[in-house]
């Protein structure tokens, strides 16, 4: 998800990883190559109460085709 933000932020988007190396990878990769971002804040969320659509077996997220 992205969307449009006030404030601090211009763009705010949310990404799920599997686990932190992913999230790493996933920032310094493809958000770190966008020449317009010039800089990131990173919050994760450790835990989620609801979210529709994320699949989760034994307690790891179950990976999805591109």
């Amino acid at each position: 998800m992205a969307a449009a933000v006030t404030g601090a932020a211009n763009l705010m988007t949310v990404v799920t990883c599997r686990d932190a190396d992913e999230l790493y990878t996933y920032v310094t990769t493809k958000v770190g190559a966008l020449d317009a971002v010039r800089q990131a804040e990173i919050i994760p969320v450790l835990r989620r109460l609801k979210q529709a659509g994320t699949r989760v077996r034994n307690d790891r997220l179950e990976l999805t085709p591109l």
